[in-house]
């Protein structure tokens, strides 16, 4: 080769290899900058032995056959050939497949780190763990020598072709024309030998057959997720028929590669032809076989043949979702509520969520923006201890947007260096409303203010909508909040990001986000900081990519400091019998195993993220564990501040409820027939149908002492408007994680959500009342309605909001609908709908019980001990009480 050559084809690979070293750089700085370079370090040594030995096999197996091809071809001649063009796609094909093999690190590791899961499938009786962790690993390695073996057959052919081959020119006398009379023509033939590569072929045929037999065997285990009949997993046919059929596919493939081994010696192409035959036949029989018997054997009586399949098929779906020990409980429902009952569970009607998250979302952006480059993403559901009083707020984070800047503001310097971060959160109880129909704040404006918490860090540096990288501790001056008219710069000063200390550093982000201002600009110097990964979801995937993450993460205000709570479940298609579930939303979408294993917290100012083991039963998050020991902490090293917060995630919620709509059904007949499903009911909306959300709620469940912070959803029967049963989820210790279904009875009607929606529609006040504000150009939005189970009985809410039709609108609650039994009644507020049905007074705050009517004298003797606790809260600096006792008066007094 030319030294020309040499120095372009050299100039060409460091071209290529530099951007991904340089990329390797940059992520082992970021790692080291977040704490887990462990995990980094783990992942890419794995990648790079598994592809390294992948490539190494590969090309060994190829160019041997390459080789051997040659010396069959030749013989003993000689020729100027080389097979250097084959050793060299050879070595192209290894790199492809070792890069692809490098991506299955944690199937590796899967295997090597694997942990039981103390079930057995009932066909094989082996321990899932084979499932989940072993089978995937088997057939990634058999895949590998299957691709291998056959890849270097193909290269050895065309080898033997290419070095065999000879030109063979031949004249032969033709009959032309009348005219002409005879002619001749030469013609060209290429000329191969065949019988020299016998030997080659049928090594390779034996050893492809081989994995072929191996391949099959492994076979009869997939068939524990099969689709076909009446179950998902192996039913009569597949148990009867395809698994003994496979077994006799697997053992006639090893025998013929067995044949194939010994036409090295015999070198017969017959019984390289008869062999593939025998196999085709038998696989064709067995197919139709099986076909055969699934229609005219099984179809005809299928629930008796398949009975034992189904109960399989049940038990499986509910421990693989985790319902397995779900709690039943008989709800009779009465409506004999008395004023009494009403003020005995006044902490849930206190609790009651007026605030639909769609209106509130516009309205916060109406009231609480400030600027056009804020933006609220997204409204989050929670509970504090608001004054000593368990409460249910609902609060949304202001976060950075700088798409938002006008167009003559979108510069590098701008959207990387000055508008870096977010500021603060806006926070209103889910119950109160102001006279203007508009939401009451426990937290609002900028810098934040709060009579019952404190935010010393409000700045939002990572988030949900945080896209993008930022510099900070730059020259440029860092917008932190704008204050009037003018702005207030500051410095970020948390211990997270990246140093931009030299010039390598910095040529490697540059390259990273393709970005020559990052490398030339004059603002930054060795005390500049690089964010980067500030978006959350982002954040968790590129640390815990095995890791499936709810798409709803959501923020907290925890000891003056603004922290992000993400849920992280584990998840498999890998457990046998147990029906497969699709997701949006979720990065694999489908699977048939979800725990909610673990808890992540992001601190939203600095960008820590922890990664908290709440279930340490499940196998999967026990596998990961030993994968990356130094990832996971106990659950009970999270700080208390913010265990309080933690909650039974939604996404989890829904697939429960999806599943136990119809694995409840634990009678194979009954489950065979569908005779019982539920569904999720539908509720209207902006004028239409759609399917009711799960919703949170502190409420008492029946049967306990207090309140609690709960998730639940209720079910109708499939086709049918009624109720059935509710579904309930708890999140507070001691009691997180446990669910309980309520099923109402089937002899007596309890109404749905839709069922109330039509009593409504058809209340002559209430229509007369929609009507008018329609003709008046606004627009009247129906919120959620709340199904609230309260002793024995259930209460309907629906609260209605109006808006003008104009864009920038700002939704106003002005009635609250509350219908109980046959009682419908449509007020102001809540308290009064609640008064106009049970005739009582909700005055009394918290869960107080009114007593006797209370005398001038009482009142002012109790305003009297309400103002002095007020002032011994305040000295002692307690402002969150201090407001609270005030607010006390001021219900006493009517202010």
């Amino acid at each position: 080769m030319k030294p020309r050559s040499v120095i372009f084809a050299l100039v060409i690979a460091v071209a290529a290899i530099t951007p991904m070293l340089l990329g390797v750089f940059g992520d082992w700085l970021w790692f080291s900058s977040v704490g887990y370079e462990s995990v980094f370090a783990k992942i890419l040594l794995t990648s790079v032995a598994i592809g390294t030995a992948s490539f190494i096999v590969f090309f060994s197996v190829a160019y041997a056959s390459i080789w051997f091809s040659k010396r069959l071809a030749l013989g003993k001649r000689k020729t100027r050939k080389s097979s250097g063009p084959f050793a060299a796609v050879a070595g192209i094909i290894g790199l492809v497949i070792g890069i692809i093999m490098s991506r299955q690190w944690e199937t590796v590791l899967q295997y090597v780190n694997a942990s039981s899961f103390g079930a057995s499938d009932p066909v094989f009786s082996m321990n899932n763990a084979f499932y989940v962790f072993t089978l995937p690993f088997y057939s990634l390695v058999l895949n590998f020598l299957l691709a291998t073996f056959l890849l270097s057959f193909v290269l050895s052919v065309a080898s033997y072709i290419f070095h065999s081959s000879g030109v063979r020119i031949e004249r032969k006398e033709m009959q032309s024309d009348m005219l002409t009379g005879t002619g001749s023509e030469i013609a060209m033939s290429l000329h191969v030998s065949w019988d020299r590569l016998v030997p080659l072929a049928s090594a390779m045929a034996g050893i492809l057959f081989v994995m072929a037999s191996a391949h099959i065997w492994l076979a009869q285990y997939a068939l524990m997720f099969s689709s076909r009949g009446a179950v998902y997993g192996a039913g009569y046919t597949d148990i009867n028929i395809t698994i003994p059929m496979l077994n006799v596919l697997s053992i006639v493939s090893f025998a013929i590669a067995i044949l194939f081994m010994a036409n090295v010696k015999i070198r017969k192409t017959r019984f390289i032809r008869d062999g593939i035959t025998a196999f085709i036949i038998i696989a064709v029989l067995g197919t139709m076989i099986s076909g055969a018997v699934q229609a005219l054997v099984v179809s005809p009586n299928e629930f008796n043949l398949e009975k034992p399949y189904l109960e399989m098929n049940i038990h499986s779906t509910l421990s693989a979702y985790g319902l397995e020990s779900i709690r039943n409980s008989i709800f009779s429902v009465d409506y004999n509520l008395t004023a009494q009952d009403i003020n005995d569970n006044n902490a849930t009607i206190s609790n009651i969520r007026l605030w639909d998250w769609r209106p509130l979302k516009q309205t916060y952006q109406q009231l609480q923006l400030f600027r056009t480059y804020y933006e609220f993403n997204d409204v989050d559901i929670d509970r504090y201890d608001i004054g000593g009083t368990y409460k249910q707020v609902m609060l949304s984070a202001r976060e950075m947007n700088t798409n938002d800047l006008p167009a003559q503001a979108q510069t590098w310097v701008n959207k990387h260096l000055v508008y870096t971060h977010g500021y603060g959160v806006v926070m209103n109880p889910v119950d109160k409303v102001s006279e203007e129909g508009l939401p009451i704040f426990y937290m609002k404006d900028i810098p934040p203010v709060s009579s019952y918490m404190s935010l010393d860090v409000p700045q939002i540096y990572y988030g949900e909508k945080a896209n993008d990288y930022v510099i900070t501790s730059t020259s440029t001056n860092e917008l932190d909040y704008p204050s009037g008219d003018k702005n207030i710069y500051a410095s970020y000063t948390g211990h997270g990001g990246i140093e931009l200390s030299d010039l390598l550093r910095r040529l490697t982000f540059a390259v990273k986000f393709s970005s020559v201002e990052l490398l030339v600009s004059g603002s930054i110097d060795k005390d500049s900081k690089l964010l980067m990964n500030r978006n959350i979801m982002d954040r968790v995937s590129a640390i815990a990519p095995f890791l499936e993450y709810d798409p709803d993460p959501y923020i907290v205000i925890s000891d003056g400091r603004l922290y992000w709570i993400l849920d992280a479940y584990t998840t498999t298609s890998m457990y046998p019998y147990s029906e497969p579930v699709r997701v949006t939303g979720m990065d694999k979408g489908s699977f048939n195993y979800i725990r909610n294993s673990v808890k992540v917290t992001i601190d939203a100012y600095s960008g820590d993220v922890r990664f908290y083991v709440i279930d340490g039963s499940d196998p999967l998050i026990s596998t990961y564990s030993k994968m990356f020991p130094s990832l996971f902490k106990d659950f009970s090293e999270m700080p208390a501040s913010l265990a309080s917060h933690i909650r039974y995630p939604e996404g989890l919620f829904n697939v429960q409820a999806h599943i136990y709509s119809t694995y409840h059904m634990k009678d194979p007949r009954v489950f065979y027939n569908r005779e019982d499903v539920w569904v999720i009911p539908d509720e209207i909306y902006r004028g239409s149908r759609q399917k009711m959300q799960t919703y949170y709620i502190i409420m008492k469940l029946p049967g306990e002492e207090r309140e609690e912070f709960i998730q639940m959803i209720p079910f109708t029967p499939k086709g049918k408007e009624n109720l059935i049963g509710w579904m309930a989820a708890r999140s507070d210790m001691p009691n997180y994680g446990e669910a309980i279904v309520y099923q109402f009875s089937k002899q007596e009607l309890t109404y749905g959500p839709m069922q109330i929606e039509a009593r409504i529609d058809q209340d002559p006040e209430i229509s007369q009342l929609i009507t008018l504000w329609s003709q008046s150009g606004s627009n009247v939005l129906r919120g959620n309605t709340l199904i609230i189970p309260i002793e024995n009985s259930l209460l309907y809410i629906e609260p209605l909001y109006l808006e003008a039709t104009e864009k920038g609108t700002l939704p106003q609650l002005q009635r609250v609908i509350a219908v109980y039994g046959n009682k419908l009644a449509m007020k102001n507020t809540l308290k009064e709908a609640i008064n106009a049905i049970f005739g009582t007074d909700l005055s009394m705050p918290g869960g107080q019980k009114p007593s006797a009517p209370v005398t001038a004298e009482e009142k002012l003797a109790r305003i009297a001990e309400l103002y002095d606790n007020a002032q011994a809260a305040l000295a002692e600096g307690d402002l969150g009480s201090y407001q609270e006792y005030i607010n006390q008066i001021g219900e006493i007094t009517g202010n």
